[in-house]
């Protein structure tokens, strides 16, 4: 562990910071995969603009996806 700190103090300022939002980065990485969403889930998901009955109303109406017309 010192080595890594004798590292992490030989760099410069900017790449201190680097260094430590990359670590941020692995952290918030992990702590989603725990929750068992990826990134891309959740940035997904933080855009929609349905609200919930929009949501029911499209599963209630993909039953009629079922029916098949006839065949000539």
């Amino acid at each position: 562990m010192d080595s890594i700190l004798l590292k992490y103090n030989s760099l410069d300022p900017a790449s201190q910071k680097q260094v430590s939002d990359y670590i941020d980065s692995v952290i918030a990485r992990m702590k989603n995969l725990k929750k068992g969403q990826s990134p891309y889930k959740k940035r997904i998901l933080s855009v929609s603009k349905w609200s919930e009955q929009d949501v029911k109303t499209i599963e209630k109406n993909q039953a009629f996806n079922e029916f098949k017309s006839e065949e000539w």
